[in-house]
């Protein structure tokens, strides 16, 4: 149980929490929808005790477990040596016994994650989020925070951590899942906590209300759906489920196509210099450096971008997610490159922000880029691409358009021809 009373918190000249109220109560699911910088994050971290409000008050019962979208991980690790170090129960005696203790907690969170020996360096970015998760879970926590979880999963992993949620509220955990996945929020939350500029704005139950209501909460107006697929031009997406080469397909791509955009999978590992500013991330593929040229080009990339923060000289790592997603955006599509290699464009974005995203692919696709659509999230492949492929163990399908797709795609990325 965790009780917010007041809440305000300023992070420098932005407002991020403002006068917020909430309850989470033992045993419920509570969904915290918004907008990026609404201040979902920051609102639960001053919730899970990692940084003070600086005003009102914080009451939690027990220990308040946070999982973020940023991994909190050691690479050059295993699976079962990252368990290790953050759960008091381990026995630090042999290997062997490392990875068979870290086997049964695994098993104990009811997530599924083969092979503990595997250096967490050779994970996919959808198993180094379950095994966050699984660090969580382990120690056991009254009260669970979940920051976009499901931005990394597949349609199956997501019904798996639903599972888990729903049985860890009925255990008598409160359960706090941030999303901006409208439909999934709406699947598992018994109540719906929505926010807009820092401030609670609409609040109600699951069952009374639905995504369109949702939508018209997180951005103050009517929301009109993406436009038709047809739009699109040369865009090809590439799906499976995570683990069958993604990945490498795209650090293989990265390193051929250095002309190209590149949208990296893992946004601050491969996309973002957390320590320097918006302006130098934004001039990290320019010709030559200026300052003064680089600060007015910021200044229009955060104006069209809709980035939030407090201007050029704001430091990258110091945005949300979704903004240092959308700086990386700005950088490789404005250089308007005739190929686009795009891994989970849309990972962590909110509905507004993915629709930007989204025309802006068009766009470019109707400008004439070659696009490469690397997505776990099947609606974005059939709402992009005139051409689908599954990658399954390293190896792709045949191309398929939308309409065999349709038909086709769970069963290949089964491995079912």
């Amino acid at each position: 149980m965790i009780h917010l009373s007041h809440i305000t918190k300023t992070l420098g000249a932005t407002r991020a929490v403002d006068d917020v109220s909430l309850d989470v109560r033992n045993g419920e699911i509570v969904a915290l929808a918004g907008e990026n910088g609404a201040g979902k994050t920051t609102l639960m971290r001053i919730a899970a005790g990692e940084i003070d409000a600086d005003g009102g008050s914080v009451n939690r019962e027990g220990r308040a477990e946070l999982v973020h979208q940023h991994f909190l991980l050691v690479d050059a690790l295993s699976i079962a040596e990252n368990l290790a170090l953050t759960h008091r129960g381990f026995r630090f005696t042999t290997r062997r016994i490392i990875e068979r203790e870290a086997s049964a907690i695994i098993e104990s969170t009811g997530i599924e994650l083969r092979d503990g020996s595997r250096l967490v360096a050779e994970l996919s970015v959808g198993e180094r989020s379950k095994l966050e998760l699984i660090k969580a879970i382990a120690r056991k926590p009254s009260t669970l925070i979940l920051d976009e979880p499901t931005s990394v999963l597949t349609p199956n992993e997501t019904t798996e951590l639903f599972r888990v949620m729903r049985r860890i509220a009925a255990e008598g955990a409160a359960v706090v899942f941030i999303s901006h996945k409208l439909p999934e929020v709406l699947e598992v939350a018994d109540r719906i906590v929505v926010m807009r500029g820092g401030r609670v704005i609409a609040e109600s139950a699951a069952r009374d209300t639905n995504v369109r209501d949702l939508a018209n909460a997180m951005v103050g107006r009517i929301t009109e759906q993406p436009s038709d697929r047809a739009t699109a031009g040369r865009i090809t997406a590439i799906v499976g489920v995570a683990g069958n080469g993604q990945a490498e397909l795209a650090a293989k791509l990265r390193d051929e196509e250095r002309d190209a955009g590149h949208i990296p999978e893992d946004r601050t590992r491969d996309g973002i210099v957390a320590e320097m500013t918006i302006a130098e991330n934004l001039a990290l593929k320019a010709k030559r450096w200026n300052a003064r040229e680089a600060a007015r080009h910021a200044e229009r990339m955060i104006a069209l971008y809709s980035i939030r923060a407090s201007g050029p000289l704001q430091r990258a790592g110091d945005l949300s997610g979704g903004n240092q997603q959308k700086v990386i955006l700005a950088r490789e599509l404005d250089r308007k490159p005739k190929r686009i290699v795009a891994a989970e464009p849309t990972r962590g974005l909110d509905i507004e922000a993915t629709r930007f995203v989204h025309e802006q692919l068009r766009s470019a696709a109707v400008e004439g880029a070659s696009i490469l659509l690397i997505t776990s999230d099947l609606d974005e492949a059939f709402a992009l691409a005139d051409t689908i492929q599954v990658i399954y163990r390293g190896r792709l399908s045949d191309p398929l358009t939308p309409s065999e797709a349709a038909t086709r795609v769970a069963s290949l990325m089964a491995g079912v021809a």
